[in-house]
């Protein structure tokens, strides 16, 4: 019996270690319990905040435009990889604009209207060899020319970030409805840095209405470019219009618009008293052709150009016509090659190389106009060298053919500037480059200007 004492210490100790141990898997059990409660109410309220979104009116039915859709049209065209030139969004109409995913966009609750802001932020960090006059865009109308005093000038540094811009984006996409949108851009592309404005159009169906490129501003055309100039010789610019867009068929596109005219570009050697004025809208038309590997486009336009003498002056007026033709070819994922060829009559303004040298006609001394042929063509081609890094060559050259003699000696007469850079891109809305530019031009009186350029760039885009 004396070890009875004992055993019943020892049986006691068990009894109390085992209601320990009870009472500690109990309190675990209740935590597991309390968590899972917890996690249980997450999901409760996810499922209710994912119901009111798919109950909100716009959001069921811009999914709702994007299920029911059977039309196929232009889908060839939505194969072929897009790529940015200064622009994040493309002007799109009708079933284009049903058929476009719409990235990054939200509902406007209790709408049928969804909303996106865009925009980017780039900073330019470029070093001028020759002392261009320009200090933030390579254009043949600002290399200096042999004999002027500009030409002496020595190199330079400039840093700036006014390319930078934000976007406004608001479309309703839904069944048995015309397509709307209105879009509105703008950047600080200034010489006092003020915000100006880009793009500001509505488009309803088919139609679009507003400020946005040219019809035969060609942006598919021509590679991309760290230089905001990028296709020096390129056709085209934005302009106030009302245009129309549809599909023939899955491979085949026009677009016919009624546009403003913007530059006159009419020389004036002899001075003599009026002004350029605007009688008649430019009148545009394009066909494209679009397959899985490539596209190509041809357009037109005709416009009147004419002289206001007020009475005292001469009165005249003048023909302006155009030919665009321009493409891009696809070589397997990596590689494509893109050209962009425009002949006019009385268009010289419309190259964006001669934009403001007054290269559309002259108003000679017998008060009549004169009006100038010029060529011009955008060659580049861009090639992928893995994931994060690629690389674009081009080369644009523009000229004035038969100028008049009365034309000033120093306007440029012809001009070609080349383009070569390699970007890095770490991850989709950051990504940085340098690009190296060099051009020759050459005046009415035969002086000759060279001059180089290095830029570097900094961009986030959203």
């Amino acid at each position: 019996m004396k070890h009875k004492p004992l055993r019943l210490f020892f049986f006691l100790v068990a009894c109390l270690l085992a209601t320990t141990l009870n009472a500690q898997e109990l309190d675990s059990l209740k935590a597991e319990v309390q968590s899972l409660k917890e996690q249980l109410k997450k999901v409760e309220e996810l499922e209710y905040r994912l119901e009111s979104i798919e109950n909100d009116s716009s959001y069921s039915k811009y999914l709702n435009a994007k299920n029911s859709s059977k039309d196929t049209t232009f889908s060839k065209e939505l194969e072929v990889p897009k790529t940015d030139v200064r622009e994040q969004q493309a002007t799109l109409t009708g079933q284009e604009l049903i058929n476009d995913d719409f990235p990054g966009s939200w509902p406007l609750f209790g709408t049928d209207f969804r909303m996106k802001l865009g925009g980017k932020i780039k900073a330019d960090f470029l070093y001028d060899i020759d002392g261009t006059d320009d200090p933030y865009q390579f254009l043949m109308a600002t290399i200096p020319v042999e004999g002027t005093p500009q030409y002496g000038y020595d190199g330079y540094i400039n840093y700036f970030a006014r390319e930078s811009r934000f976007s406004l984006d608001i479309r309703r996409v839904t069944p048995n409805t015309v397509p709307l949108r209105a879009y509105l851009e703008a950047d600080f592309w200034t010489n006092d840095v003020q915000l100006r404005l880009r793009q500001a159009y509505i488009t309803a169906g088919n139609f679009t209405i507003g400020q946005t490129w040219t019809t035969l501003s060609l942006l598919e055309t021509i590679t991309i470019f760290i230089d905001f100039a990028a296709g020096d010789a390129l056709y085209g610019g934005r302009s106030t219009q009302i245009r129309y867009s549809d599909n023939i068929d899955d491979n085949w596109k026009y677009a016919v618009a009624v546009e403003m005219l913007n530059f006159m570009g009419i020389e004036n050697p002899d001075t003599l008293f009026g002004k350029p004025s605007l009688q008649l809208p430019l009148l545009a038309g394009k066909i494209g052709y679009y397959w899985s590997s490539g596209l190509v486009i041809l357009g037109a336009e005709v416009a009147q150009l004419h002289w206001d003498g007020a009475g005292i002056g001469p009165d005249a007026s003048g023909l302006q016509a155009s030919v665009v033709f321009g493409g891009r070819k696809y070589f397997g994922k990596d590689d494509f090659a893109t050209w962009n060829i425009s002949y006019g009559v009385g268009s010289g303004e419309n190259v964006m190389a001669f934009a403001g040298s007054q290269a559309n006609a002259v108003l000679t001394r017998e008060g009549t106009l004169e009006t100038m042929p010029a060529y011009a063509f955008v060659l580049g081609f861009m090639h992928r060298w893995n994931d994060l890094f690629s690389s674009n060559i081009g080369y644009a050259y523009g000229w004035l053919v038969e100028t008049p003699e009365s034309r000033a000696p120093l306007a440029l007469k012809e001009g070609g500037i080349g383009h070569l850079n390699l970007f890095f891109n770490p991850i989709q809305v950051l990504s940085t480059g340098i690009e190296y530019m060099y051009g020759s031009v050459r005046t009415t009186d035969g002086s000759l200007g060279r001059a180089s350029r290095i830029q570097f760039m900094v961009m986030f885009e959203w």
